[in-house]
């Protein structure tokens, strides 16, 4: 089968719209962890850890509930709120909170899975230790949505079953929780070192039966 397109019908004459893009957001910590906070950290990774599919991270899942970290805590949930209300343009009063938290240890050679974050409104990425070779894959949510693969030419944001972001050390990424990502084996020679957080919302969400009180 031969399809033969005429040329003003390719692009120039169409209007594609990115409808209910995903929010990706990607910045950074706007300082450097503490010498008290870089303690901390060394000795949580001489701990025992829990082995998970292509890494371990640490047996601790409220690594920020730490008196050490609290203040790492806080300009993490800042960054998390700046996030919500830039996107979602809360009408009434609502924040988020960080629920559990965990650093992931990747060695040379390691993997993530895909997976995405149950029981949690936003997920947070925080890189402590990466190269530049390290990298984030986001898989794309709307690809079924033709129920069929369609082989491209060329790679854009619409036809791309997955993206790669990368992921500078000391770099934040926020995210729904609802978005699947992983991590390709990793040919950094060093530990790559990443601390992840989920959260949860307070606060009047929408009408008075949406409103969450803890």
């Amino acid at each position: 089968m031969n399809i033969k397109v005429h040329p003003s019908y390719i692009g120039t004459t169409m209007n594609i719209i990115d409808l209910f893009p995903i929010p990706l957001c990607q910045t950074d910590l706007h300082r450097e962890l503490t010498e008290d906070e870089l303690k901390f950290f060394a000795l949580e990774k001489k701990k025992e850890r829990l082995i998970n599919t292509g890494n371990t991270h640490t047996k601790n899942k409220y690594i920020l509930d730490s008196p050490e970290l609290s203040n790492l805590k806080k300009d993490l949930t800042d960054l998390t709120n700046a996030y919500l209300y830039e996107v979602w343009k809360p009408k009434y009063d609502v924040e988020a909170y960080i629920t559990i938290s965990w650093v992931n240890y990747t060695e040379k050679g390691g993997f993530h899975q895909p997976h995405v974050h149950s029981n949690s409104a936003i997920s947070g990425v925080y890189y402590m230790d990466t190269d530049e070779s390290d990298t984030i894959i986001y898989d794309n949510p709307q690809m079924n949505l033709l129920r069929m693969r369609v082989a491209p030419s060329e790679w854009n944001i619409w036809n791309s079953e997955s993206w790669v972001m990368p992921t500078p050390k000391n770099s934040v990424m926020l995210f729904p929780s609802t978005l699947r990502h992983r991590v390709h084996t990793t040919t950094n020679p060093n530990t790559r070192v990443s601390l992840s957080f989920n959260t949860f919302f307070k606060g009047k969400l929408d009408s008075e039966l949406s409103e969450i009180v803890l």
